[in-house]
């Protein structure tokens, strides 16, 4: 009788323990997942404003050297594409802060 007692004591210990663990690791992971949506949320309207100037400002870029009779240093579908993929980023920024917010 002794030892059936001593053995579901321990799996009873063994329980526990493994519910402190998944407790630390739960609060660890929610801790740093909010440092990140602080740091991320805090960058955000920095991120925001040079992205959509790096868009703006490599379309009129383009639109210059196509207009003009210079030769452009790179070709004016690479700065439509440099544009979109900026705006692009953007919104992959957005979808990162709403899902860490979650």
């Amino acid at each position: 009788m002794r030892t059936e007692n001593h053995q579901d004591s321990t799996s009873e210990h063994d329980g526990v323990i493994v519910n402190l663990l998944l407790a630390a690791f739960w609060l660890t992971l929610s801790a740093i997942r909010w440092c990140t949506l602080i740091i991320l949320a805090f960058l955000e309207p920095f991120v925001r404003l040079l992205l959509s100037a790096i868009a703006v400002l490599s379309v009129l870029a383009g639109l210059v050297y196509l207009g003009s009779s210079v030769p452009p240093p790179v070709p004016f579908w690479v700065t439509l594409c440099v544009a979109l993929g900026c705006l692009l980023l953007i919104s992959i920024y957005q979808g990162v802060l709403h899902l860490l917010s979650r």
